[in-house]
Formats: C-alpha cells, sequence, structure tokens
C-alpha cells in the first residue's frame, strides 16, 4: 500500500486565490471537490480512487484538469514494479473565489456565484451521505460524540454592533483551531479526526441598513 509519509515534502500555499471563471468552473465540480480534500496530503489516483469507491480510469480527467488549472500540483513520481506511479498534492489550503468575480453588475456574476453555490453545497450534501453510509457518521442517538454530526440553522435577531461581535468571536475562534490544524498535520500526528464546518451568515429582507458611512459598528467593517 502507498505510505503517503514517504511523498517529497511540499508545503502547499496558504490560500489559493481564483480569479478566472474557467478555473472556478474545475474548482466547483462536487467530484473535484472531494479530490482535493483528500490531497491536503501527498497522494495518488489510485489511492484517492479507493477512498472515494471509484473506478481509477474515470479520475484522470479530473486529476489533469485540476493540475492544469494549478489546483493540485505533482509533487513525486516513482517506478512501482515497471509502472510509473505519479503522487499529488493540493497546492493550497485554502481556495478562495475572488470578490471581483463574484461582484454584482459584472458579465461573469451569475454563472461565477451559481457555481460557487452550487459546487460548494452539492460537494457538502454528497460528503455526508457518503459518510453516513459507510458510518463514519453515526446517526445512532447514543453515537459517541466525536462520531455524530451536528445539523442545525439559527436566525439571530441582534443590532450591527452585537452581530460583529458574534463575528470578531467566531472568527477568532476559527483562526485559532486553523492554527491548531496547521500545528498538528505538520507534526504528522497519526490521531487527527478530520471534521468538517459550513458556516453562512447572510442578512434577510426586513433587515435594517446601519448608516453606509460608518457600517455602524465604530470601525468594523
Amino acid at each position: 500500500m502507498f505510505d503517503e509519509t514517504q511523498a517529497k515534502p511540499y508545503t502547499p500555499a496558504a490560500e489559493l486565490v481564483i480569479s478566472d471563471l474557467e478555473t472556478l468552473k474545475v474548482l466547483a465540480d462536487p467530484l473535484r471537490l472531494s479530490i482535493l480534500e483528500y490531497l491536503m496530503r501527498p497522494s495518488t489516483v489510485k489511492r484517492i480512487a479507493e477512498k472515494i469507491n471509484k473506478p481509477a480510469t474515470k479520475l484522470y480527467y479530473h486529476f489533469n484538469l485540476l493540475e492544469k488549472h494549478g489546483l493540485i500540483v505533482l509533487v513525486d513520481t516513482r517506478i512501482v514494479s515497471g509502472i510509473i506511479e505519479k503522487h499529488y498534492q493540493a497546492a493550497a489550503r485554502v481556495y478562495r473565489v475572488a470578490k471581483d468575480l463574484l461582484a454584482p453588475g459584472s458579465t461573469e456574476f451569475d454563472e461565477g456565484l451559481e457555481l460557487t453555490l452550487t459546487g460548494m453545497f452539492a460537494a457538502t450534501k454528497q460528503e455526508i451521505l457518503d459518510n453516513i453510509h459507510d458510518a463514519t457518521i453515526n446517526m445512532a442517538s447514543d453515537a459517541p460524540w466525536h462520531k455524530r454530526m451536528n445539523l442545525s440553522q439559527s436566525r439571530f435577531d441582534l443590532d450591527i454592533k452585537q452581530f460583529a461581535k458574534l463575528r470578531d468571536k467566531f472568527s477568532s475562534l476559527l483562526e485559532e483551531f486553523n492554527r491548531l490544524s496547521e500545528e498538528n498535520i505538520a507534526a504528522d500526528r497519526a490521531d487527527l479526526l478530520t471534521l468538517k464546518m459550513l458556516w453562512v451568515t447572510y442578512p434577510i429582507q426586513g433587515s435594517a441598513d446601519p448608516d453606509p458611512g460608518t457600517n455602524g459598528t465604530n470601525g468594523h467593517k
């Protein structure tokens, strides 16, 4: 079996900004998003195929697209039993869509936003279903806390300063645990649990509009 720790060391960029629609189309595909998740550490097409239960022959096209657009990197090549074995890794820890690509009024706005939202939510939905079916997520009422899925939708009626406080506290919490995650990966620890979290906040119709001159937050943007 392929030992991921033997691949040549490669340090992904902290962030990769997607600034063109063609690359966004490549990134937004749910299957390719799943591939990227597994390539946070170096791996091969065959190994990823085993993890996502897909034939390796079905993945080469997707790997080629990801590499062509700079989303993954070839980090090592070996000959194993006379067969060339290529090891790939994600080019970055975080992929972010450039704001101007999603700016209202641009010719690419509707398609770019549709691709971003559809890709993100479709990939999350499929990942949850796959992990329930293979028992990675335990849906039993008495399941261990670290095997459960937490799914909820919340509504907060806050003034702008209270919302800024919520945002700042949550951002600080994310920064803390992102730092811990990076340290754990760098230490190559074998006892790590991989967790996913999707957090979205957005105003809805009927929300008050604070003074745009001050953002209503005394300096908060």
